[in-house]
């Protein structure tokens, strides 16, 4: 199932994509976001075409072979909620209507390392 996508609204320049997967996972990235705007950009003749994906969260990340587009979440990994929740409120079907089943939704908790009461002080 494809979802249409519009073009983003700041980008002037590259190729919106006008329709795709309603999900993306990121090869680099811990979660699976929804896709919002997926832009192609060719700077030249020098570098390969490369894509700059933006999720429904505020997430946006470019490359060239790190994106994998999805029908749905693979089995036992989390969507993130950020995303999931912004999507339903602008009229898309939640992610469990499209995939039929249930699917975890979560997000990425930064944790400080170094300052714990169990370092040895030089």
């Amino acid at each position: 199932m494809k979802v249409s996508l519009r073009k983003h609204p700041k980008h002037r320049q590259g190729i919106p994509w006008t329709a795709c997967e309603p999900f993306v996972e990121n090869s680099m990235a811990a979660l699976i976001h929804r896709v919002r705007y997926v832009t192609a950009y060719k700077i030249g003749d020098r570098w390969p075409a490369h894509l700059a994906v933006e999720s429904w969260c505020g997430n946006s990340s470019t490359g060239t072979k790190k994106f994998t587009f999805r029908a749905e979440p693979p089995e036992g990994r989390i969507l993130c909620a950020r995303c999931e929740d912004a999507a339903v409120r602008f009229g898309h079907p939640s992610t469990e209507t499209i995939a039929g089943r249930h699917v975890h939704t979560g997000g990425v908790i930064a944790v400080a390392r170094c300052c714990s009461a169990t370092k040895e002080k030089p």
